[in-house]
């Protein structure tokens, strides 16, 4: 108790003395006393890290409803026991107003994630239907894990733009997150229903409860009472416009760290006070002007969810500084940065699920700047410094924030970097990770992905058959699945590693010479049992209760024959031979099993030294990659740190 008043204590007077500094600077002009060049004083002139404008321009929300007596209100969603908390709410409606009710239909539909800035064709089409059939009001749900609440809060948000007043249920821990989503998707009020606890914890008569006694008059309540500039403003913050160069803070190196801090601009560990001159030391290192917006495809600004903010060059460099980067770092931050405009690589990241990201360096930027492949690499000094910069980069450049917006619920690991090994892969025969995605040898590459495991590698002994190696590679492909045990999509992506040892074993295995052979090899041994695959998607279901609808036996049919589940589109199920691992342990010759990998959205990379024959397997997120872009004058620039021309770092095949 002491400690948090001391930390009260402290943010107050922390906030005073950032008022007084503002106040020093803006009379002063940015007094020679404080001066970037006179670092024996102990002090500093700060700028921020976060940039100012957004991409999505806020929409003026339509006015709420003076009374909900006849109106046509539409229910849509269906996550977390929607089917048992709509179905009270619209009884209600209908008997206390004479509501005419829409109770999730096929003819309605539902938006889905709602971006402004890219409406997708089932966006529209929802926003069309509510149009044609007169609906008055949208109540959309239920919100109970990180990636349904951005989907069912674009229900609502669909509606808001469609001139629509909506409300969106989701469960208390998850309100601060669907009214992020709407303010950073241009919808500055997103009215919701808080349902007290977690959906999945309680029985269906509890649910029917709650929704009754407390979802039902937060709604009413919703729709009904006019937006006040008080919501607005609660909901934005009290975040002021500053210039993207304006200094926002003065003060020693220890002030600089907690200022970062109470303005969540840190992720708790030690910061570089990022200075003006240091920046613009830092941008020589780039073909970017200061001001130049790094997420910018084919002439537009691309979305980086969540926050969706224009993003300069300035700012990263802001932010390679606070992790401690060294300045010829600068063309791979600005890579990884373009990375989080991409939807294969942010998708994940906002989830209940500790999805973590990580960064692989290809190509001969990697070996110039030391990028570590070897054993204990994402320990090494320039693998950890790059990760640290993706920490910062994820908090003050996309605006992800710990139970906010990004909701894992036992947390995140760090962000980690690595490289691979591609001399080794040349020597037996197979192409590194970024020529299989299509770019030249010796292009240097970022490579962004997400994992949902680490450290859990499958050894192999010296005197392992190959083929018996492809087969432990085959069983722990169809382990390391997607959330709980594998319960969404069996075939999402994956990301490899072998140590050098552990790759030559597996590439003389029958049909491995290749990674791409490889891939197809798997596709073909690396099955999974139907009846695991039901049984993890009927009993680990996140919140949708399978079982009070049907039994197990039809669920596993309805697999069996195509029908979609959550997030996929279908499983591709065949009767196959039992897997080799499985045989004395099922009584049949022949099961049905699962596709568990695509080769598309698998990748293999050779790391971690040559000490161990090992190999580890990170079920999580795609990946997305980009060049990495030098200055014209690289050589001269990297010279003045101690490095050799990247020609030198270059390797023929």
């Amino acid at each position: 108790m002491k400690r948090i008043m001391f930390k009260r204590l402290l943010s107050l007077a922390l906030v005073l003395t950032i008022i007084v500094s503002m106040v020093v600077v803006s009379v002063s002009s940015y007094s020679a006393e404080a001066s970037n060049a006179e670092p024996t004083k102990n002090e500093y002139q700060v700028v921020s890290p976060v940039p100012s404008g957004s991409s999505i321009e806020p929409i003026e929300q339509p006015p709420r409803l003076s009374t909900l007596q006849g109106k046509k209100i539409a229910l849509v969603g269906g996550s977390f026991s929607a089917s048992v908390t709509h179905a009270v709410i619209r009884d209600l409606l209908e008997e206390n107003f004479g509501c005419i009710t829409y109770y999730m239909t096929d003819e309605i539909g539902k938006s889905g994630t709602f971006n402004p800035n890219s409406v997708s064709d089932k966006s529209k089409e929802f926003q069309k239907n509510i149009k044609a059939y007169g609906i008055d009001a949208v109540i959309s749900g239920n919100c109970g894990c990180g990636i349904c609440t951005v989907k069912e809060t674009g229900n609502g948000l669909a509606a808001e733009y469609a001139g629509i007043p909506a409300v969106v249920v989701g469960a208390e821990a998850f309100v601060p997150q669907i009214e992020s989503t709407g303010f950073n998707r241009g919808v500055p009020v997103v009215r919701t229903a808080a349902y007290p606890g977690a959906f999945a914890n309680d029985t269906t008569e509890e649910q029917q409860r709650k929704a009754r006694e407390v979802l039902y008059p937060q709604i009413v309540t919703a729709l009904t009472t006019q937006l006040t500039q008080e919501e607005a403003d609660r909901i934005a913050g009290a975040v002021g416009g500053v210039n993207y160069d304006d200094i926002v803070f003065t003060g020693s190196h220890e002030r600089c760290q907690q200022f970062y801090e109470v303005y969540e601009m840190s992720d708790g560990l030690t910061i570089v006070p990022p200075t003006r001159d240091k920046v613009d030391y830092y941008m020589q290192y780039t073909t970017y002007a200061a001001t130049d917006i790094v997420n910018m495809r084919n002439g537009e600004v691309q979305d980086v969810p969540p926050a969706n903010k224009k993003i300069y060059a300035y700012q990263v460099a802001v932010n390679a500084i606070m992790a401690g980067c060294p300045p010829e770092y600068m063309p791979l931050c600005i890579a990884i940065t373009r990375c989080f405009a991409n939807g294969n690589f942010y998708k994940s990241l906002a989830s209940t699920h500790g999805w973590t990201p990580y960064v692989l360096v290809s190509g001969p930027i990697a070996r110039q700047l030391g990028f570590s492949y070897k054993d204990g690499m994402i320990n090494k000094e320039a693998n950890k410094l790059l990760g640290r910069f993706v920490s910062l980069a994820m908090l003050n450049l996309a605006g992800y924030k710990i139970k906010e917006n990004r909701m894992g619920t036992f947390g995140y690991m760090l962000p980690f970097a690595f490289a691979e090994d591609e001399q080794a892969c040349i020597n037996i025969g197979w192409n590194p990770y970024h020529v299989e995605k299509g770019y030249d040898l010796n292009t240097s590459v970022i490579t962004c992905g997400s994992t949902l495991t680490w450290g859990n590698p499958v050894d192999i002994g010296d005197n392992t058959p190959s083929d018996k190696a492809l087969q432990l590679l085959s069983w722990d492909v169809t382990e390391k699945q997607q959330n709980g045990l594998g319960n969404t999509n069996p075939r999402e992506a994956r990301m490899i590693m072998l140590t050098k040892d552990a790759a030559a074993k597996i590439a003389q295995a029958d049909g491995c010479n290749s990674k791409t052979n490889l891939k197809n090899k798997l596709i073909d041994t690396a099955r999974r049992p139907l009846w695991m695959r039901t049984y993890a998607h009927y009993w680990a279901n996140t919140g949708s209760k399978i079982h009070l609808n049907t039994t197990f036996d039809q669920h596993y049919n309805d697999i069996k024959r195509g029908v979609s589940t959550e997030n996929v589109e279908r499983d591709y199920v065949a009767q196959t031979p039992a897997p080799e691992w499985l045989r004395g342990v099922v009584p049949f010759e022949t099961i049905d099993t699962t596709q568990t990998i695509e080769a598309n959205t698998t990748g293999f990379v050779i790391t971690g030294g040559d000490k161990t024959n090992q190999f580890q397997i990170m079920p999580g997120g795609d990946c997305c990659s980009f060049n990495v872009n030098l200055p014209r004058n690289w050589d001269s620039l990297v010279a003045n740190e101690g490095y050799s021309p990247i020609a030198n770092y270059n390797l023929t095949q």
